[in-house]
């Protein structure tokens, strides 16, 4: 099976191309003004570098989140799209998770942590062998120090932004990952999608946003008379 996967839940687009457990044909660039207009375009060079075409694809896989919330609408709209007209399957990753498989194997628990905004992650805490030990969070990072009790392997692109203050909180619990574990890969999230459908899951395709958005609060704060 052909498994084309997807995810712009960060500030990098990745894009991967794969055959059952062969090697993945994979594009990942980072993205400094949206990733609108941008998916496509790495989709169609995808496919003109790899041996596949778009009508070898069988399945579609695409990072949910948590991460960027416009990032995160429109992987899945253009998910959704070739799913339609491939007339292909479609499952969803979570980022989180797809970040936590591409540290594994690890000798440490593994805390992914996203950029948020708002001066928050998204985090989730995660066994050396890869099996989540918390929901998804949207966190402070200086709160981490009550989740965080062992020596513990931080990736994704929040280490960048918060060190000072993980390092400063946790201490020794804080050990930094190295940069090419900070960001998701599309052919993490395929295959965690070959694994998903070979046990017959098919998860949904639905936004993780873990948090309500900043238009949902807004719309939440407006009076009954107030909403159009």
């Amino acid at each position: 099976m052909v498994v084309l996967a997807v995810d712009t839940s960060t500030n990098v687009c990745t894009a991967a191309l794969m055959k059952d457990r062969g090697p993945a044909h994979e594009i990942s660039v980072e993205v400094r003004s949206g990733h609108s207009g941008r998916l496509l375009p790495v989709i169609d060079t995808l496919f003109g570098l790899s041996p596949f075409s778009k009508e070898d694809v069988g399945l579609i896989t695409v990072g949910v989140g948590p991460g960027s919330f416009t990032g995160i609408r429109i992987a899945i709209a253009t998910a959704r799209g070739l799913s339609l007209a491939l007339g292909c399957p479609l499952v969803g990753a979570n980022t989180l998770d797809a970040l936590a498989w591409g540290a594994l194997p690890s000798a440490l628990p593994i805390m992914p942590v996203i950029d948020a905004r708002k001066s928050e992650v998204f985090c989730r805490l995660y066994a050396p062998d890869g099996n989540p030990l918390t929901s998804p969070m949207n966190l402070r990072p200086g709160n981490l120090g009550e989740i965080v009790s062992d020596e513990t392997l931080f990736i994704g692109n929040g280490v960048e932004l918060y060190r000072e203050v993980l390092s400063r909180t946790l201490g020794t619990r804080f050990q930094e990952g190295p940069e090419h574990l900070w960001y998701p890969r599309a052919s993490v999230l395929g295959r965690m999608a070959l694994l998903q459908v070979s046990r017959g899951e098919y998860r949904p395709a639905q936004p993780l946003y873990v948090r309500p958005s900043d238009a949902a609060l807004a719309l939440e704060r407006m009076k009954p008379g107030e909403q159009r």
